[in-house]
């Protein structure tokens, strides 16, 4: 599984929220979520959060590639997920973390005591 900080993943679900739109799990260049709409800088998306292990700004490209790929196949992919979920309730207002797993057929999303 890979791991999300809730710190990087509160502002994501706020606008998210805010916007009224879907939360967007991306795995291409790295692994990140962000909201389906939001703020842009530079033609970029300004609020994105990166997967801990999967963050091309922080791991060496072979490291993030190879645990992105173990993780979720070699195939990149968008998956829409629903700002409402009471797992991201949780991020919000307990500080939980995520950890996010995939197999054949389902995407795990787990809320989880931050790492101390």
């Amino acid at each position: 599984m890979i791991h999300f900080v809730a710190a990087d993943l509160r502002p994501v679900i706020c606008e998210a929220r805010t916007q009224q739109c879907r939360i967007v799990l991306v795995k291409d260049h790295g692994v990140y979520m962000l909201s389906e709409k939001g703020k842009m800088e530079n033609g970029r998306r300004s609020i994105i959060a990166w997967a801990v292990e999967c963050n091309p700004n922080t791991v060496q490209f072979d490291d993030w590639w190879e645990r992105a790929r173990a993780e979720f196949g070699g195939d990149d992919f968008v998956e829409h997920l629903d700002r409402n979920d009471a797992v991201f309730d949780r991020v919000i207002d307990e500080g939980f973390d995520l950890r996010i797993g995939a197999d054949a057929g389902y995407l795990y999303i787990n809320a989880v005591a931050p790492r101390s």
